[in-house]
């Protein structure tokens, strides 16, 4: 049952986390910082059902933030 709650609050937070209407007159910054906090949410919870440990908890949180705010500030400022 633990496990099935944490696939369903990591596919819960897995979702779009920013404005499609974002203008260049926004605070991208806050949306890059969004996005690295719910990657490390989703993160923790593929951890924690994955490995079952604090280790892989705190390992998958820090790719989560990684990657999904990598990937904000990508499509923010990279293109």
């Amino acid at each position: 049952m633990k496990s099935l709650t944490a696939i369903f609050i990591f596919i819960l937070i897995s979702g779009c986390s920013s404005n499609p209407y974002n203008t260049t007159t926004n605070n991208k910054g806050i949306e890059i910082t969004k996005s690295a906090a719910i990657g490390a949410v989703g993160g923790a919870a593929a951890g924690v059902v994955i490995g079952d440990s604090r280790k892989s908890t705190l390992i998958g949180a820090g790719l989560g933030a990684l990657i999904l705010g990598g990937s904000k500030a990508y499509q923010e400022y990279g293109q």
